[in-house]
């Protein structure tokens, strides 16, 4: 068992002050005799003082991975009250201290114990899914996985295939489609074949669940490498967020209704180049609603080039059958209003949007946002990167379904709850407050962006002072 880091520390320091004390005791009748050091003395002087500092720069690194280690259980911690489903983490990496992998192990615990007992009633039902040999998914009728268990996650590829993400992570969005629209005009269960988006054809028969809710997809039996028997699903999805009324500088975090966004495009300049997908989430306070999302490809009109096709898998044919930017403009519009717009470096989607508005004479209107971006600068000033994937990596956010429209919108909106958190604990607790600090401190990112030509100023009506 390794040594606890506040007794190796204890230790350490003891003896280092011995070590000094010693080497001082060797050379001090010398210094008071003013005369010259003889060899001796010096040389064993000079190893006890190099043994002292030895022992101080051990306890020193040892305390630096016991702050780090307390910062790192702080933060799983804050996210459990952000997000009850947000996942504890045995180990912060190689060099945690005993005492910090224990106080992750209690939360743990805590977790499963909070999460039996949520999930009590199903129990039996979990058991025969995650029993089965087949795959089992259950989506809604914009491709968000419901219901999952462990032989569909393998199947689809684990680092994609997750629950509360968008199915298109993993099979291709054409053949999902089509299949859903077979069975939708046969009026029954069908079999189909989905095609990976690494290639390669899964045989599955789908069946569309009743009022336009989804469809459940089950593949054939398979034998596997290894079968871990489990499922893993989110009754949350079902729930609906409370109407979102009038937007008020007053109005607490835990009541402001938001709605986090991502767009993919064609490139990076906001004058030149379109959207091809838009994804969108709703939150209102601190909870996430999965059911009101959207996941939408936009058929652009140009060429997608290749360059961005890497970035984020969308091809022309992707978007030739896809709904052009008006119709795609009208639905975002219906779910965003009343709501906050959220999103990571969000002057760039809201502008590019803006000028999608007046490409297609669309009437524009100016959203109250916040930058998660922004946050970000602020909230981890030590930070070199404050790209996603280093901000999941800090905040223990689980990356997946990444370049994705749908799949940016769900981690950003992850973090900005957690986030949110974070500064309710610093005395922010009003939208007003909020956007203050964000449109008035951030200043190395908001000039960033006014040298961009990217909307970076709040609506004239909801202006902090």
């Amino acid at each position: 068992m390794r040594e606890p880091a506040h007794r190796l520390i204890k230790r350490s320091l003891v003896w280092a002050g011995v070590c000094a004390g010693a080497g001082a005791l060797v050379l001090l009748p010398d210094v008071i005799m003013r005369r010259p050091l003889s060899p001796l003395p010096l040389v064993v002087g000079a190893a006890t003082f190099a043994a002292a500092l030895a022992l101080y720069w051990r306890s020193w690194r040892a305390a630096d991975r016991l702050g780090r280690g307390i910062e790192g259980a702080r933060t799983a911690v804050l996210n459990l009250v952000a997000d009850q489903g947000a996942a504890v983490p045995k180990t912060l990496g190689q060099g945690t201290p005993p005492e910090v992998e224990s106080m992750l192990a209690s939360l743990g615990l805590y977790q499963d114990q909070i999460t039996r007992e949520r999930h009590a009633p199903d129990h039996k039902l979990l058991t025969v899914l995650g029993s089965l040999a087949s795959g089992v998914v259950i989506i809604t009728d914009q491709g968000q996985v419901r219901l999952l268990n462990s032989t569909a996650r393998e199947l689809l590829g684990a680092e994609r295939a997750r629950v509360g993400t968008s199915l298109f992570a993993a099979l291709s969005r054409e053949s999902v489609l089509a299949a859903m629209q077979k069975a939708r005009r046969a009026r029954r269960a069908l079999e189909s074949v989905f095609e990976r988006l690494d290639g390669v054809s899964l045989q599955g028969r789908i069946a569309l669940l009743p009022d336009d809710e989804g469809a459940v997809i089950i593949f054939p039996p398979v034998e596997l490498d290894r079968h871990r028997p489990g499922v893993e699903f989110d009754l949350k999805l079902h729930d609906v967020p409370p109407a979102a009324g009038p937007l008020d500088l007053a109005m607490r975090l835990d009541d402001v209704p938001v709605i986090v966004i991502d767009t993919e495009t064609t490139g990076l300049d906001v004058t030149t180049d379109r959207i091809v997908s838009l994804g969108a989430v709703c939150a209102h306070g601190p909870r996430l609603y999965k059911s009101r999302l959207m996941d939408d490809l936009v058929d652009p009109g140009v060429p997608i080039p290749p360059a961005s096709t890497a970035v984020h898998g969308i091809t022309d044919a992707m978007v030739r059958d896809a709904r052009a930017f008006p119709e795609v403009w009208a639905d975002f519009q219906r779910l965003a209003r009343g709501r906050v717009v959220v999103g990571h470096n969000i002057s760039f989607d809201l502008t590019i949007l803006r000028e999608e508005c007046r490409r297609h004479d669309r009437p524009w209107e100016d959203f109250v946002f916040i930058d998660t971006l922004r946050l970000a600068s602020l909230l981890n000033p030590a930070m070199g990167r404050l790209d996603l994937e280093s901000l999941a990596q800090l905040y223990q956010l689980d990356l997946h379904g990444r370049h994705t429209a749908l799949g940016d919108a769900l981690v950003t909106a992850e973090l900005f709850l957690r986030m949110v958190t974070r500064l309710q604990m610093q005395g922010f607790n009003t939208l007003g407050e909020l956007l203050r600090f964000h449109c008035t401190e951030p200043v190395d990112v908001i000039a960033g962006q006014r040298e961009r030509g990217w909307i970076h100023t709040q609506p004239e009506g909801l202006r902090p002072e």
